[in-house]
């Protein structure tokens, strides 16, 4: 269960993030620039951050409880692992961040979030597939 809770909900963020960069296009920096913008990350930041590893966490012990299948280790741990190069490259790095900071037009948000559309099918695929 916390296997496809963990897959299934990563899809569901993956899909509404990427089409609210779609649908708001610039105005979409508000929201990186509260979250990746200043030195230090707001509350809700960390909050999100403790859920979703607390989920992932559940899923690992139903993963290893499991007959592991190559799309769950990619779920299950290449997921992470490429969270982990993404936070080391863009979230608690200060060139990273200002990076983001300076997508500042509707097209390079939107393309930003089309861009990212093909990680909600491979997501749903490996959950369904682990």
């Amino acid at each position: 269960m916390w296997i496809a809770t963990f897959g299934y909900g990563l899809a569901t963020l993956a899909l509404a993030t990427s089409l609210g960069m779609i649908a708001l296009g610039r105005r979409w920096q508000a929201i990186e620039a509260s979250a990746y913008g200043g030195a230090r990350r707001p509350v809700w930041f960390w909050a999100a951050a403790a859920g979703l590893l607390a989920i992932w966490a559940l899923a690992t012990r139903d993963f290893a409880a499991s007959d592991r299948s190559w799309a769950g280790w990619t779920l299950i741990a290449g997921v992470p692992l490429v969270w982990a190069l993404k936070a080391a490259a863009l979230v608690f790095n200060p060139k990273g961040r200002k990076t983001v900071s300076g997508i500042d037009t509707d097209m390079g948000w939107r393309r930003i979030g089309l861009a990212r559309l093909p990680i909600v099918f491979v997501l749903v695929a490996l959950t369904a597939l682990a």
